[in-house]
């Protein structure tokens, strides 16, 4: 009996352990620099930084504030607004069905290289989310 007990123990602490890798494991995927485009929006996250977002015309927000960009600088922000989208609903209709809805992983363009390179040069703010364009994810929703 006392070793049943001692059996069930190790059994539990095992399945304990096993479960918190991977919670960990999770926590260390969303603690990535990454750009989720969604349908509406496309978001710049990077921890311990607060969220970039940019919106289908042209707005810069961090942390929920709009950031003023001359005419210019919003033209250029709508059209990699506009390139994402693209990239995410190709990506979303390539895709073998999820029942989790899992992000796609999708891969840049020429064009949105050249975008990303010239707004992270000319928008000082966005300069800290440079490493996000490296993980860019087509989110199903």
């Amino acid at each position: 009996m006392k070793k049943l007990f001692i059996f069930l123990g190790l059994a539990l602490l095992l399945c304990t352990l096993t479960a918190c890798g991977k919670q960990s494991a999770a926590r260390a995927e969303r603690s990535k620099p990454r750009v989720s485009i969604t349908s509406d929006s496309v978001t710049l996250r990077r921890v311990p930084a607060a969220n970039a977002m940019i919106e289908p015309d042209g707005t810069l927000k961090i942390d929920d504030v709009a950031l003023p960009q001359p005419d210019e600088k919003r033209a250029q922000l709508q059209l990699l607004f506009g390139h994402l989208q693209m990239l995410r609903q190709q990506a979303v209709a390539e895709a073998k069905p999820d029942p989790d809805h899992a992000a796609i992983p999708v891969a840049t363009t020429p064009e949105i290289e050249q975008l990303k390179t010239e707004l992270l040069q000319e928008i000082p703010p966005l300069q800290a989310y440079a490493d996000s364009f490296g993980n860019l994810r087509a989110e199903r929703r």
